[in-house]
């Protein structure tokens, strides 16, 4: 839904807010217009039906807020696996030859920083799919050079580096590999679009019944507006946690990772 312009993300909610707004708008239009048109006669609203398509939104609502915060709790457990991946590697370059140690800590570092900064300029999906490919080629590079170094590591350490240090920068490529896949995970566009397409169609008939009712409370019409517009905000931070939440909260496990490996 947002794949060619990844910064209107941000500006969704609003969009949102305002279609809700605009169609309680076209409600109480359409009531008021069937209360003149039947000269306040005969026009009554079914509350039963009402209520059933409210609670389908909220049905949806609930479902799709209950899919993004898992996804969001998926994200922030693969990015915490993967920190703890690279600090063990960082913990076991010692089995190196001193040379071999030096190298490999700065693909490490490079790898790191690759993924600290990875989010931080990108436009569109393509942007982050080059991102997340810089990340698996420098996770490669450290591959080689892990394989390559032991053969000239001290022969003492051989157990170790097959026994310990191979098998953490296989699950290192492991974790990255399943954040990688995790960081594009979103709800299907068809879902948005039918949560889009209710929230109208709920907001349509809060205009009618208020119309046809005579029950004209736009302040809470204006609550259930920005409480909808909120709700989207956090359901889309939660979807796209490294574009609209706090750098330094949604990094914490790396930028502790860096602090401890200088």
């Amino acid at each position: 839904m947002f794949s060619s312009n990844l910064h209107a993300v941000a500006f969704s909610p609003l969009l949102f807010a305002f279609a809700v707004l605009l169609f309680t708008a076209f409600g109480w239009l359409f009531g008021y217009y069937r209360l003149k048109a039947h000269k306040d006669e005969s026009v009554i609203v079914r509350d039963p039906l009402v209520t059933a398509i409210f609670g389908l939104t909220a049905l949806v609502l609930g479902f799709t807020f209950s899919g993004s915060a898992s996804r969001y709790s998926g994200q922030i457990d693969s990015m915490r696996n993967q920190a703890q991946a690279l600090y063990k590697v960082y913990g076991s370059l010692k089995y190196l030859a001193p040379s071999d140690q030096l190298e490999v800590k700065k693909s490490l570092d490079k790898l790191l920083d690759t993924r600290l900064n990875a989010f931080a300029n990108i436009k569109s999906m393509a942007d982050v799919d080059v991102q997340l490919e810089n990340i698996l080629a420098a996770v490669r590079k450290i591959q080689e050079q892990v394989i390559t170094a032991a053969a000239n590591a001290p022969a003492k350490n051989q157990p170790l580096i097959s026994g310990i240090l191979m098998p953490q920068v296989k699950d290192l490529s492991v974790a990255i590999s399943a954040g990688n896949i995790g960081i594009k995970s979103h709800p299907p566009t068809l879902l948005m679009r039918f949560l889009f397409g209710l929230l109208c169609v709920t907001a349509f008939l809060i205009g009618y019944t208020m119309a046809v009712k005579k029950e004209n409370d736009w302040l809470l019409a204006a609550f259930y507006t920005t409480v909808i517009g909120v709700t989207l905000y956090v359901i889309l931070s939660l979807e796209f946690p490294n574009l609209l939440m706090p750098y330094e909260e949604i990094n914490k496990d790396f930028l502790l990772l860096r602090d401890a490996v200088k």
